[in-house]
């Protein structure tokens, strides 16, 4: 996998959020949200970007999941019933994908904790983590999306 490493400063993630585990509905809250708004609705909040974001990582295995979009005016994701995430500024993997989602990610996160950290040297740094979708059939072999790592040197 050709990852590259990009320094990003921080920002703010609009959406809708639920506790998760590794077998959680994921793709249900993204049906929940696009059932409240549209796509220019939710774009309008920002730069356009959608972003599933793990966060708040418990020690059962548990954690957030939020589904949602980068977003500039915080007044009216909030007026839009929409919670919001500080994301500290942080250094990240930026790891490219290419099939159909989930298995793409599922692939992805493999790589990235069985191969990607142990051999660079690398450790997850503990803050959200993000899925970044492209526009396009999330279920063509063809899709390419990437996965955000937040990392530190081991």
């Amino acid at each position: 996998m050709d990852i590259r490493m990009e320094q990003k400063e921080g920002f703010k993630v609009a959406g809708l959020a639920m506790d998760a585990g590794s077998q959680s509905n994921f793709s249900g809250l993204w049906d929940d949200l696009f059932e409240r708004y549209s796509d220019p609705q939710l774009e309008a909040l920002g730069s356009g970007l959608s972003l599933g974001v793990c966060y708040g990582m418990k020690e059962d295995g548990g954690f957030r999941y939020m589904a949602g979009c980068d977003v500039r005016d915080v007044e009216k994701a909030r007026g839009m019933g929409l919670e919001i995430l500080d994301v500290p500024e942080a250094e990240y993997a930026v790891v490219p994908l290419k099939g159909p989602v989930p298995q793409c990610i599922k692939d992805g996160w493999h790589y990235v904790w069985d191969t990607f950290l142990p051999r660079q040297g690398y450790r997850h740094a503990g803050t959200p983590d993000f899925e970044v979708y492209a526009q396009g059939d999330l279920n063509s072999p063809d899709y390419e999306m990437e996965l955000w790592v937040p990392v530190k040197k081991a």
